[in-house]
């Protein structure tokens, strides 16, 4: 089973879809978008931007944002 990261970092891949596309069009540096994916937590504000982050990413990718949320609390309870 894939982990939180790797399955958003699959999705995007599977539609073509560069990091920095993402960063443009959701105000989210590449850097916390790259650690969302790699789930480097530390260099992320924490909190409740957390899941913000998460949520974007997953709308502009087309998935379910709160399966998304749900999906990364689950997998890191540290919240």
């Amino acid at each position: 089973m894939s982990s939180f990261g790797e399955r958003l970092r699959q999705e995007r891949e599977a539609r073509g879809i560069a990091l920095e596309d993402i960063a443009k069009a959701t105000k989210i540096g590449t850097r916390s978008l790259t650690a969302l994916e790699e789930e480097n937590f530390a260099i992320l504000p924490g909190g409740i931007f957390n899941k913000g982050f998460v949520r974007a990413y997953a709308r502009f990718l087309g998935i379910d944002e709160e399966k998304a949320v749900a999906e990364r609390s689950e997998e890191h309870t540290s919240e």
